[in-house]
């Protein structure tokens, strides 16, 4: 429960009473970030069928559950995106890549990224309300969370300590392996529902390309993968 108390306190919002935790505590949370991911997914998808019931377009509808989604994460993600094209659009080595990715302050390649982002998110948000895809609207952050989980086992970190000191290179294949169980109930639920199966391994698949991504290119360009 510790764990599982860690890893929500950590991706959302929620004023759990995490206490004090050893490092083995916090890496070991990592195999609840996807239910964290389903618990923002399941909320949102809340929204989308009550906004969808209210006769809201879908557009409309996905730029408040983004908007919501960045609230209840704290935007923490978003702001890492920030950093991250910051440090890849304005350093030269890895030194200054870290450097400024550091850096509290947000620069325009940053802005542009989570501009682009955000745009794309809702976009993307909007299509599944329209096409009433809601166990996907579920989905797509427990995915997203279990890819971190992935990231964290494949990857090294850069600096001596930071956000994801606990977590990348640290974690086991049995907690990569354990993490992903919880994923397995939307493909249950899609065949049941009558949603293409397809549908789900897409999303998983995509949900990990940006993962495969820094981790291909992190160690060139950062010397691994931060936080």
């Amino acid at each position: 429960m510790r764990q599982l108390v860690l890893a929500l306190a950590f991706l959302t919002i929620l004023p759990l009473p995490a206490g004090a935790a050893t490092p083995g505590d916090i890496r070991r949370s990592c195999v609840y970030f996807p239910l964290a991911g389903w618990l923002i997914g399941g909320i949102m998808t809340l929204g989308a069928l009550g906004l969808a019931g209210a006769g809201a377009a879908p557009l409309l509808a996905g730029a408040l559950l983004i908007a919501f989604e960045a609230w209840f994460t704290r935007g923490l993600h978003l702001d890492g995106v920030a950093d991250l094209c910051d440090g890849l659009g304005g350093g030269y080595d890895p030194e200054r890549r870290l450097a400024i990715m550091k850096d509290s302050a947000t620069g325009a390649f940053g802005v542009i990224g989570l501009i682009l982002t955000l745009g794309i998110k809702t976009a993307a948000l909007a299509v599944l309300i329209e096409k009433g895809l809601f166990l996907f609207i579920a989905f797509v952050p427990a995915a997203a969370r279990w890819a971190i989980v992935v990231l964290s086992a494949v990857s090294m970190y850069p600096r001596r300590d930071g956000t994801g000191h606990s977590f990348v290179g640290k974690v086991s294949l049995p907690e990569v392996l354990f993490g992903f169980l919880w994923l397995l109930p939307v493909f249950i639920l899609a065949h049941s529902l009558g949603y293409a199966l397809l549908g789900g391994l897409i999303v998983l698949f995509f949900a990990l390309l940006p993962a495969l991504y820094l981790r291909h290119s992190g160690g060139r360009l950062l010397g691994g993968v931060t936080g």
